[in-house]
């Protein structure tokens, strides 16, 4: 079958909708895949809406069997990747085949290895759906529940092809799923905790202000890029994709799930929660016309939707290790947990977290939460 399989550069708008429209076709029927909204993904891949690809040199590739596609990956050199953590590493994404093609996956990855060989990497690292700070990572457990948003989905399949094609593993990251129902009463230190913010006349928490939208989103970002600076691979957000992040946020945000601490009253952290997309568009095949979008409305507004996803939250590093720090992160956890639970949000997802993050693994644990879903980055030398 691989003297059949041929690699291809998509280039033309008519490539671009194949190479967008294949995970729909390839994983529908599959009951863990939630298709996600295509006016999204399509965003994804407009450097008008996406301002991330500004800084990327990128390939779109497809797998065909004839004209049929079966196959795609993504190669491209992030340049602010480059600037930061200086490397060598180009990376490889939005990786999905056909499995009556066991051959496409090596060979896709071969392309696009080759490219960037040619564009002086060293090394290659993925699956990155652009980068760190979007979806990233391939799933390696957790096969038996549906993907959250914003996080992928992926085929046992993937990471046996992987190493068999030289790959390594360079990070794990976690998924815990925590139940806001069934996990009260908390622990006695979490009480605590509580108890020492209250008593405290420095320390408080506060929700967003309605008032103040795109300030808040951007001070959030600005505590982010601050919390997480020396993570594994981090890059920071720039100011134009913080922008844009609260453009397209503004309808997802709940100002009772986006809390922030403050200390003497300054923000040092934050926690956003936002309700599970997935959940509500789990049946639309990531359509929202002709009637759609009225179903999804419903059940984001009226209906709502039984699960969340905290994809952001951080405390600056200057209060981190201290009893503060922890204190007013365990208190906003459960300022959000305790404001969504009423609106029928009983199970959430904290994600992604660094296999070697331990300190905020623990904290997480304090909210009955536990890893369900690990996905690994992987790395090649080039």
């Amino acid at each position: 079958m691989t003297d059949q399989l041929r690699i291809v550069q998509a280039t033309s708008p008519t490539d671009m909708i194949a190479f967008m429209e294949l995970p729909y076709r390839l994983y529908r029927g599959e009951p863990t895949w939630r298709p996600p909204l295509r006016m999204l993904q399509k965003e994804q891949f407009n450097p008008k809406k996406n301002m991330g690809l500004a800084r990327l040199d990128v390939a779109y590739w497809l797998a065909k069997d004839g004209d049929k596609v079966i196959g795609r990956i993504a190669s491209f050199v992030n340049h602010v990747h480059l600037e930061v953590h200086k490397d060598g590493s180009g990376h490889f994404g939005f990786l999905d085949t056909d499995a009556a093609y066991p051959d496409a996956q090596p060979m896709l990855l071969k392309q696009a290895e080759d490219w960037l060989r040619g564009k002086g990497m060293t090394a290659i690292g993925g699956p990155y759906n652009f980068s760190v700070n979007e979806e990233c990572g391939m799933l390696v457990d957790g096969f038996d529940t549906p993907q959250m948003m914003m996080m992928p989905h992926g085929a046992a399949r993937y990471p046996a092809s992987m190493e068999a094609a030289g790959y390594a593993k360079a990070m794990d990251t976690y998924a815990f799923l925590g139940n806001t129902k069934d996990g009260y009463p908390r622990p006695p230190i979490v009480e605590k905790m509580q108890a020492y913010i209250d008593k405290s006349s420095s320390l408080s928490i506060r929700p967003m202000r309605k008032d103040a939208f795109e300030e808040e989103i951007t001070l959030a970002m600005d505590i982010f890029n601050d919390a997480w600076s020396n993570n594994w691979n981090y890059i920071p957000y720039s100011d134009a994709q913080v922008q844009h992040m609260a453009r397209e946020m503004r309808l997802l945000i709940d100002p009772a799930g986006f809390w922030f601490g403050e200390v003497d009253g300054v923000a040092k952290g934050f926690v956003l929660m936002l309700p599970n997309l997935n959940e509500a568009v789990r049946d639309l095949d990531g359509r929202l016309f002709p009637f759609n979008w009225a179903r999804l409305l419903w059940r984001l507004k009226v209906s709502g939707v039984k699960s969340a996803r905290i994809p952001l939250m951080g405390i600056r590093q200057d209060i981190q290790k201290k009893r503060s720090g922890s204190a007013l992160m365990l208190s906003m956890f459960e300022a959000c947990y305790g404001a969504m639970r009423p609106r029928g949000i009983h199970d959430v997802e904290m994600s992604w977290i660094l296999e070697p993050n331990v300190d905020v693994q623990n904290m997480i644990r304090l909210s009955t939460a536990s890893i369900y879903k690990t996905y690994r980055l992987y790395t090649k030398p080039l």
